[in-house]
């Protein structure tokens, strides 16, 4: 990733973890957590060599969130390896290798439309991602990521959801997935 897009990526997470911070001293509202398991799905296409490639690697992720006014929502995203996955790429040059997304790490507004014991919601944001097509090409930038997803709410605090997300696609390069989390509200 380049100098000027970490520092901006930098500074934009620290500007956001301050709103985070002085919102939650500022108000009564609602903070929230949530640990899941991301089943990814990684692309990489160079046309210029007439090669495709396509893996399913997994992540683990983690979120922290503040909704400190009835249906808006400030988050911070990590994600981290868990496991790489074979790919076999397509193409006039066949090749195979494994393909990893090393973190994702994001910062989110959204919204959520409380039904009861049942939630929607959905983020926009920008997330700085690492994949590596191990002997096909690596992608390390920020980009545009959003996604939604449902979530139930069974008790006053223990939450579960599932979502999807789309982390990135720039220059030939795509990361999505889908997730099952267990939260909690406190």
């Amino acid at each position: 990733m380049n100098t000027t897009m970490n520092r901006y990526f930098t500074k934009t997470l620290l500007l956001s973890s301050f709103a985070l911070g002085a919102s939650t001293a500022a108000h009564a509202q609602l903070v929230y957590g949530e640990l899941g398991y991301s089943a990814m799905t990684a692309s990489l296409s160079v046309p210029l060599l007439g090669v495709s490639a396509k893996a399913n690697p997994a992540m683990g992720r983690a979120i922290i969130g503040v909704s400190p006014l009835l249906g808006l929502t400030l988050e911070g995203l990590a994600a981290g390896h868990i496991s790489d996955d074979r790919f076999n790429s397509s193409g006039s040059q066949l090749l195979n290798g494994r393909a990893k997304v090393s973190q994702i790490l994001g910062v989110y507004v959204g919204g959520r439309l409380p039904l009861g014991p049942v939630e929607l919601f959905g983020r926009v944001g920008a997330a700085q991602s690492e994949l590596d097509f191990r002997g096909l090409g690596k992608a390390d930038d920020t980009d545009v990521s959003y996604g939604g997803g449902v979530r139930i709410i069974p008790g006053k605090n223990l939450t579960f959801s599932a979502d999807y997300m789309n982390y990135y696609n720039k220059g030939g390069a795509k990361i999505e997935g889908y997730t099952l989390s267990i939260g909690y509200r406190f």
